[in-house]
């Protein structure tokens, strides 16, 4: 008696679940492919790629400027008296230093400048996904551009209905 109580209470219950489970409707979004469509994307990596250029322009003068100290060292070292030697050395050795650093900030700033100008975008496309989602009824999202689902159906894909709440086309 006590058995059949337990298997009919895990019956009861897995019923319960399934039920609730039917009730409940999954959707996939490829949210990569949503992201890269929005045209504030295209405008923001514009942008990083212009302050990016800034930072290796000035990343080029210092190199060239390092260059020449070095091939003067290499070329005329000889002839330097020993205070004059150890001048461009240091001043090589100085330029080593800025190079190093601005490479480090410049890759902090646009580290920085990412992130500052996509959060704003990827907002808004959560919202669009959030907003399609309780429009059509769907309790759950998943992110199709993860790879890692074997069945997808079709059906169940918002990605179109969240771009065109964004107005892409």
């Amino acid at each position: 008696m006590n058995k059949l109580m337990k298997f009919l209470s895990v019956a009861v219950l897995s019923v319960v679940a399934l039920s609730s489970t039917a009730q409940q409707k999954f959707g996939h979004v490829d949210s990569e492919s949503l992201f890269y469509s929005m045209p504030e994307v295209k405008t923001i990596q514009t942008q990083l790629q212009t302050k990016s250029k800034e930072y290796e322009n000035q990343l080029k003068t210092l190199y060239t400027q390092y260059e020449t100290i070095i091939a003067d060292i290499e070329e005329n070292g000889n002839s330097y008296m020993q205070a004059v030697l150890e001048q461009k050395y240091k001043d090589a050795y100085g330029l080593e230093e800025r190079i190093v650093a601005l490479e480090e900030k410049a890759q902090e700033e646009l580290v920085k400048l990412e992130t500052k100008l996509f959060q704003p975008v990827e907002q808004k496309a959560y919202q669009a996904i959030q907003d399609v989602a309780a429009a059509n009824g769907y309790t759950y999202v998943l992110d199709s551009s993860l790879g890692v689902f074997l069945v997808l159906p079709e059906v169940d894909d918002i990605t179109n209905l969240v771009k065109s709440k964004l107005g892409i086309y």
